[in-house]
């Protein structure tokens, strides 16, 4: 959805496994230091279940974050991407600032 997909095809795995649980408040504060870095990129993906069993999961994954205020944390070992965090956004919610304006080519990814 923004950033550069270029490693993503290559180091996202077909599942992520979740590790555990994040404040949003540390994912905000990190955020916000790689931004002022300028030597990173932050790259957000929006994921959408496929099956309806991948829907229920999701939504059960979404109502476990949203009940609980907390955001995943992925634990699949990547190369390229450092960090993923999980963050569930509501059909209504808005996209938290310290991630826009958007930036990259606004590719979705299958």
């Amino acid at each position: 959805v923004s950033g550069s997909p270029e490693y993503l095809t290559e180091d996202l795995p077909d599942s992520i496994q979740v590790g555990g649980r994040i404040s949003p408040q540390t994912v905000w504060d990190y955020v916000e230091k790689i931004k002022a870095s300028g030597t990173k990129e932050i790259c957000v993906v929006r994921f959408t279940p496929v099956t309806e069993e991948d829907q229920i999961s999701y939504t059960l994954l979404f109502a476990y974050f949203s009940s609980r205020k907390r955001y995943g944390v992925a634990a699949n070992n990547m190369k390229q991407v450092k960090d993923m965090y999980l963050i569930p956004l509501g059909a209504a919610d808005k996209i938290p600032h310290p991630l826009v304006p958007f930036d990259g080519p606004g590719k979705y990814m299958y």
